[in-house]
């Protein structure tokens, strides 16, 4: 099962290690600013649309994405 505050955390991580706001890589998505912020504080899970969406904004394949998710699953049921 995945955990939303996983997928926020991943998130927040690709967004701070390019530099930019939730409201700026929001903007790039075409994402509304306080949706973006329910997915990073782990309230909402991202359709696979929409990490399509953050995957394109932050210039990365969204499959990176996905298997930096399934890793920090696996990570915290070590």
């Amino acid at each position: 099962m995945v955990k939303p505050e996983i997928v926020g955390r991943v998130l927040t991580e690709y967004r701070e290690r390019k530099g930019l706001t939730q409201e700026v890589l929001s903007g790039l998505a075409g994402l509304d600013r306080t949706h973006y912020s329910k997915l990073e504080r782990g309230l909402r899970i991202p359709t696979l649309d929409t990490l399509f969406k953050i995957g394109q904004a932050l210039d990365i394949p969204p499959h990176v994405i996905l298997l930096s998710i399934e890793e920090a699953h696996k990570g915290e049921e070590n």
